[in-house]
């Protein structure tokens, strides 16, 4: 599985992915562990990993949500449209029952 920084997502998502790889990536971030909030504000998760389709493109994000400690958490994937980026965190505006019935990611 590819790990996709998050600038290199949004070149991505505007140039294509051919476009991308010829780009150098050394001063980018990565999104790993970068933080979910809630409609409410609170964090309910972190990212864990971008998931790409079979052309490269990324389609979704895999968050650990729940638990504490890591202790009964959960990896579940989360399509980017329900992703948005806003003061350097992610945030969705799925409420906890949409969440609990999105599909788990088993790595």
């Amino acid at each position: 599985m590819r790990h996709i920084t998050l600038p290199a997502l949004s070149l991505i998502l505007m140039t294509g992915a051919a476009a991308a790889q010829s780009v150098d990536m050394s001063n980018l971030y990565s999104v790993d562990d970068a933080d979910v909030m809630g409609p409410d504000g609170n964090k309910i998760g972190e990212i864990e990993e971008i998931l790409v389709d079979v052309t490269g493109i990324p389609v979704a994000a895999v968050v650990e949500a729940g638990g504490f400690l890591d202790i009964g958490d959960e990896d579940i994937v989360v399509s980017l449209e329900d992703l948005t980026f806003d003061a350097g965190n992610y945030s969705t505006l799925l409420t906890e029952e949409e969440l609990e019935d999105l599909p788990e990611w088993d790595d």
